[in-house]
């Protein structure tokens, strides 16, 4: 596991269609480094929306130098998806990636 500050509130979410071992329909990875009340740092990256996870640095950008809580989590993570070109099959995914980058973030 990495070491640093943002290590010490991170978690790890996978949404599954069913509770067995089903890939994750969509995933977040979230890593906050918070001191003094302010969001000094961090990483967030989603899984299972594309052909390989990847960061958001705009998400990254809008939790830095905010209180964290839920206005903060929510409106970042409206920005998860942001540009996103969904096909006809998975337009789905494009408002479950930020439900669940959003509730990462709730968790930390």
């Amino acid at each position: 596991m990495p070491s640093g500050a943002h290590t010490r509130r991170s978690g790890y979410l996978k949404v599954r269609d069913r509770q067995s071992y089903e890939f994750a329909l969509a995933s977040a990875a979230v890593a906050l480094d918070i001191r003094g009340g302010v969001v000094r740092g961090a990483r967030v990256a989603v899984g299972g929306v594309g052909t390989v996870p990847w960061r958001l640095p705009k998400v990254e950008e809008a939790l830095v130098g905010r209180r964290p809580g839920r206005r903060t989590w929510t409106a970042a993570a409206a920005l998860a998806a942001e540009g996103a070109v969904p096909l006809s099959e998975n337009a789905f995914k494009v408002k479950l990636v930020e439900r669940t980058v959003r509730r990462q973030l709730m968790t930390i």
